[in-house]
């Protein structure tokens, strides 16, 4: 009977429509839900309406969500409950699609409101899809409070929902306030897809995020954090000149802090490597990049950060660099000539290496004098090498 009367209903709309004006037709089917007796008759009719796919029907689905949510708290049993949250999750997916910008509140309230984790994260997609910016800011509150274990949610498939829900609608508003829970979704204790989703959504909600970032560095004194944040901006697309800032800022970081805990030490030497790299590929001519390099060499952290430090300094092609450089090399000749004994001569290498790929003529003092010293047959051959290379 209830087939019979859907189908004579919608055969009744079809003949009449063209006499009907379209805020006739909307009149019909909310006057036609507001007398639905049922939940189930509820379904009957929302599915015909949802079926239009038609933006008129917005006033219709608006009415009908907010009559729903209004009436919430006279929902008796989980058997009522679930109808109704089926109900509401066809009206708030419909209103999603038809991208129903006016319906921001009603959708808000379905988030905060109803007790389904399912239903909550389908109605912030939702705000997502509609491009509700002034949500954006409850949206960003509740994903930190979920990043900082604050929901009322245990299991970890609902929390992840809610979690992956922020995340797509962070990204589909673009807007700098959420940024930074995203960020702390991406390093956060989360299954890898949920990871791989903030990770992905931080590319595309912000095109140039290096000042967001630069607020985490400051204010984080978690050395792994701060590393992430140098990945982070990696990735992003930030212009290489704002790349090498961040690699900068981070780096100036790295070399002034100390610390005696072995997992900060090891975050740090991550720190000042990333950088490192960074500003080999970004810095270009920068003198403080060259400076920053220097003294990460000199500071000796470790064999691979010198290295790394003095390769970054070879591949800049920079006079600047080759000048602090070649003054470098120069200490290791005296320090060599006044009998220090070194466990290996890669640091050495590394630099006349460096010099070479420059190319500069400032280099090329240094360099003679290695051809000269009593470093070993190898060394001097390198540095006779790397003369050949010079302008």
């Amino acid at each position: 009977m209830l087939l019979v009367r859907r189908n004579l209903l919608v055969l009744a709309l079809v003949l009449f429509s063209p006499i009907l004006f379209a805020n006739e037709v909307t009149a019909v089917w909310t006057r036609l839900y507001g007398t639905a007796a049922t939940t189930e008759q509820k379904l009957a009719i929302m599915t015909n309406i949802v079926e239009q796919h038609s933006r008129e029907m917005i006033p219709v689905l608006q009415d009908a969500l907010e009559q729903e949510v209004n009436n919430l708290e006279n929902i008796s049993g989980s058997t009522q409950r679930d109808r109704v949250y089926s109900l509401m999750r066809m009206i708030v997916d419909e209103l999603g699609d038809l991208k129903a910008t006016a319906s921001a509140d009603v959708l808000s309230a379905v988030s905060e409101e109803v007790s389904d984790p399912f239903l909550q994260a389908a109605a912030i997609r939702a705000l997502g899809k509609i491009g509700a910016t002034g949500n954006a800011q409850e949206i960003a509150f509740r994903l930190r409070n979920i990043n900082l274990g604050i929901t009322e949610f245990t299991a970890r498939e609902e929390v992840e929902t809610i979690v992956s829900a922020c995340v797509e609608t962070m990204e589909l508003l673009r807007r700098p306030v959420g940024f930074s829970p995203v960020f702390f979704t991406a390093i956060g204790r989360y299954s890898a897809p949920v990871i791989q989703r903030a990770e992905r959504a931080m590319v595309n909600m912000i095109d140039d995020p290096t000042d967001l970032l630069l607020e985490i560095l400051t204010y984080e004194s978690d050395f792994a954090i701060k590393y992430q944040v140098l990945l982070v901006g990696d990735r992003s697309k930030a212009p290489e000149e704002r790349k090498a800032f961040l690699a900068k800022e981070a780096l100036d970081q790295g070399l002034k802090f100390e610390t005696s805990d072995r997992r900060q030490q090891i975050s740090l030497s991550n720190l000042r490597t990333k950088a490192a790299n960074m500003l080999k590929q970004y810095a270009g001519a920068d003198d403080e990049a060259f400076i920053l390099l220097d003294q990460m060499v000199r500071k000796s952290f470790s064999m691979t950060e010198s290295l790394t430090a003095l390769e970054a300094l070879g591949a800049s092609g920079s006079d600047a660099a080759a000048r602090l450089l070649a003054a470098y090399l120069g200490e290791l000749n005296s320090r060599r000539k006044e009998g220090y004994t070194f466990s290996n001569e890669n640091i050495v290498r590394a630099t006349i290496n460096a010099l070479g790929n420059i190319g500069s003529p400032i280099g090329r003092p240094a360099l003679i004098e290695v051809e000269f010293s009593n470093w070993s047959g190898d060394t001097r051959r390198l540095a006779r090498s790397a003369l050949d290379k010079l302008k």
